[in-house]
């Protein structure tokens, strides 16, 4: 049978960050069991997929999935195991803010979550109060000690660099403390503003001030030396872990492998069709009541689609793209057919390759928007 993974959106957030364009709102206890309600009967209506298809990962995102009652984030998870097989040694992430992780993380284990990302950010308080986070440095420590001393040992930290105001040695202070916790996995990612959020807002306006790329880049590089000097190696061009502990959900997303999402915004993937769901709580507990789910198609690809977006998600990692691999998909030389293309990129020192495979240099790294617009 086919490995499929399952995206839970929980849609709900006590205060929503600055810089986020993620689909949230504010959480209240009545929107809260009728999510859960909708959320169910969604999971349900993908009963055809649960002959052909065993789960082997679930990822619970948001928002803030740690804002809602553990019993009914269980009611979610029995609900998957009631319909599909879920393998014995599936990865279970949860989303939490370190504030929010105090009080259940005992429940958390004990619902089968076995893995956490806990929403870190920065190590500088007056850095998370600039984007709108509602927890401090002091917090942020203390909820990786709890969450370790309750046994959670595959915990994901996320840091977030190119803040307004951010130094390299923030980056370095952060990190570093990070790396003495025990932690396994950490998500590196450069602050991008999206538009209508309030940071884009205050750019715009001439507010705040983006750090320059030079500065940009140094954080990068001082983040990325002190992990892989603690043991953390990158395997994607924003994700560093202990060699065993990548994010295997995440892996499906990047080998263009199966998943399904369920709640408002959730993004789903089958059968070479994307598809996703509207952004709107009100409309997805309406669709929840009469059992019928409206979903948008964002795009049915051909195969060059399918080829163009293997190459550039198989190039964010940093074991690269395999030849036979490509060929066993596609039934193609990727070396003759690309010949030009690696030449090109090979003389500018933005790939490295051999007779198995190419992947992308450091420079390469840096410059992988253009890399991937040369296939």
């Amino acid at each position: 049978m086919k490995k499929l993974g399952i995206y839970i959106h929980i849609p709900f957030c006590v205060k929503k960050c600055g810089y986020c364009d993620f689909y949230s709102v504010k959480w209240d206890e009545e929107s809260e069991n009728k999510y859960i309600h909708s959320a169910i009967n969604e999971i349900k209506s993908y009963n055809e997929l649960s002959s052909k298809y065993v789960v082997d990962s679930i990822y619970i995102g948001g928002g803030t999935p740690s804002i809602i009652n553990p019993k009914n984030l269980e009611k979610i998870i029995s609900t998957i195991r009631c319909l599909f097989t879920v393998e014995e040694n599936s990865e279970i992430s949860m989303e939490a803010n370190p504030n929010s992780l105090w009080e259940n993380i005992k429940t958390y284990g004990e619902i089968g979550i076995n893995r956490l990302s806990i929403g870190i950010q920065s190590l500088n308080d007056n850095i998370l109060k600039r984007i709108g986070r509602i927890h401090n440095s002091k917090e942020a420590l203390q909820a990786i000690d709890r969450a370790i001393s309750f046994g959670f040992e595959n915990i994901n930290a996320d840091v977030m660099f190119n803040i307004p105001g951010q130094t390299v040695d923030d980056i370095n202070d952060t990190i570093s403390k990070l790396v003495t916790k025990q932690i396994r996995h950490i998500s590196f990612y450069s602050l991008k503003l999206e538009e209508g959020t309030p940071m884009y807002l205050l750019k715009k306006n001439k507010k705040i001030v983006m750090p320059e790329e030079d500065l940009e880049r140094e954080m990068y590089y001082a983040g990325r030396n002190i992990m892989e000097k603690h043991g953390l190696m990158q395997y994607e061009i924003s994700n560093f872990s202990v060699k065993g502990y990548e994010c295997r959900h995440n892996l499906k997303y990047w080998k263009q492998e199966e998943y399904i999402g369920i709640g408002p915004s959730a993004h789903s993937f089958l059968g070479n069709v994307r598809f996703s769901n509207p952004s709107d709580l009100t409309e997805y507990i309406t669709s929840g009541e009469n059992g019928v789910f409206e979903r948008n198609t964002l795009e049915e690809m051909d195969e060059n689609d399918i080829k163009f977006e293997y190459i550039m998600l198989r190039l964010r990692l940093t074991e690269g793209l395999k030849f036979a691999d490509f060929k066993n998909k596609f039934s193609i030389d990727f070396k003759e057919a690309y010949k030009e293309q690696i030449k090109h990129l090979t003389e500018n020192n933005l790939i490295e390759s051999d007779d198995d495979v190419i992947r992308l240099s450091k420079r390469g790294m840096d410059l992988s928007n253009y890399v991937f617009s040369q296939f």
